[in-house]
């Protein structure tokens, strides 16, 4: 033990002499580690984001058809649903079905291209749309009466109307054949992510995105009547119901189309949904830090270099030292000893550097990203930087070790 506490206070004797120099040397490990650890952190903090907007809808389950043992999808009905919402009332907040078509709405600002979402009334409460703002929700009587009513968020409102305070206001909308009038009878809020992808829209030159939700069964005063839907979404009152509700959903929905097979019906979880992005997320993070990673090699041929240079510089002292019986491990511990803290200093400088910068970052929202700083990356930035000093302070270490005492003193 003694003779190691020799080795590292030599070290660091030689590393204050050249401290230029050594910090040079630690210049890239330096970089590594901070890319590293910065880099693992933000995907740590986006995979949480992502996870966390996924898990948001755990309590919500989609019960589709089996496309494997049916062939005509849209099977189910609207008879179907309103089952389903009485029979799992105590346990289910909202039954909702939906079909997007596209068609055009027409107003004194225009003609737009919009989309169209066919559903019911049950939508307005699903956990991934956004709120209402103004107005309310079209109701089961809509429903029932097929009335010319529909609901649009802030930013359709504003294309169409120019403002939007528009409940009340009617447009003209067509659908393949058919044309309506309808009113505007609610407003939902415009949420962040559409307002990001409209602004990409408009400067790569694209159409507006308009919105539109109207009750499914005014399809058929357009002349395209929905029979069935392909799926279900079901939002249980609590998210450990939510196995409960599926798997009840299911048999219900067999039990009341027996003619398709024998199990026509199968349930799809957003917790898929979760588990799928947390592992693209891992897997995009860990390619993104093995390419930062690249640099603690550079890093590692930097502190080869120096320590060969080191290892020229001192050739005296080695000749000394091997004259004095010093063994040729002796010699191989002192230089692996030296390497090892100059990247051991480069990376905790590093980690330091990388742990400011993922504060800062969550501090500021950059990108509205919260990095969450890695414990494991953490551990492994550490051990590599030491490993990187080692692996490279080989070759100059029995470099020197394999110094011969005579050629080194002939030298001095």
């Amino acid at each position: 033990m003694g003779q190691f506490l020799e080795y590292i206070k030599m070290a660091l004797d030689n590393i204050r002499s050249n401290k230029g120099r050594s910090f040079l040397t630690m210049l890239g490990i330096i970089i590594g580690i901070t890319s590293v650890v910065t880099i693992v952190s933000i995907g740590n903090g986006l995979r949480n984001d992502v996870v966390d907007a996924a898990n948001q809808q755990t309590n919500t389950v989609t019960v589709q058809t089996n496309t494997e043992e049916v062939t005509d999808t849209e099977v189910i009905t609207g008879d179907d649903i309103a089952f389903l919402k009485t029979s799992l009332s105590e346990t289910v907040e909202n039954v909702n079905a939906s079909v997007m078509m596209s068609g055009k709405c027409t107003t004194r600002k225009g003609t737009f291209d919009a989309y169209v979402t066919m559903t019911t009334p049950d939508y307005s409460n699903a956990q991934y749309v956004s709120p209402l703002v103004k107005g309310s929700y079209f109701t089961e009587n809509d429903l029932a009466n097929s009335n010319p009513v529909c609901v649009i968020d802030e930013l359709t409102a504003m294309y169409l109307f120019g403002n939007t305070n528009v409940v009340g206001m009617s447009f003209e909308l067509a659908i393949d054949s058919g044309i309506q009038d309808i009113t505007v009878v609610g407003i939902r809020e415009t949420s962040d992510d559409m307002l990001e992808v409209e602004a990409t829209y408009q400067a790569m030159g694209m159409p507006e995105s308009i919105s539109i939700e109207v009750p499914y069964t005014l399809s058929e005063s357009f002349g395209a009547p929905i029979e069935g839907f392909s799926s279900v979404s079901l939002t249980a009152r609590e998210s450990d119901a939510t196995s409960h509700v599926a798997a009840v959903a299911v048999r219900i929905l067999n039990s009341r189309h027996q003619d398709l097979g024998d199990s026509p019906f199968m349930q799809q979880r957003p917790v898929d949904l979760s588990d799928m992005l947390g592992a693209i997320m891992d897997g995009v993070t860990a390619f993104v830090a093995l390419v930062a990673a690249i640099s603690l090699v550079v890093g590692g041929i930097g502190v080869m270099n120096i320590m060969l240079v080191s290892v020229t510089e001192r050739t005296r002292e080695i000749g000394i030292r091997k004259a004095l019986g010093a063994k040729t491990g002796s010699i191989i511990a002192q230089f692996l000893c030296e390497s090892a803290i100059i990247s051991g200093m480069g990376g905790v400088i590093g980690i330091l550097l990388g742990g400011g910068f993922t504060a800062l970052i969550s501090a500021l929202e950059v990108g509205g990203i919260r990095a969450s700083l890695s414990l494991p990356a953490v551990i492994i930035a550490t051990l590599f930087s030491c490993g990187v000093g080692i692996i490279f302070g080989i070759y100059p270490a029995r470099k020197a070790a394999r110094l011969s005492p005579i050629e080194a003193l002939r030298r001095m």
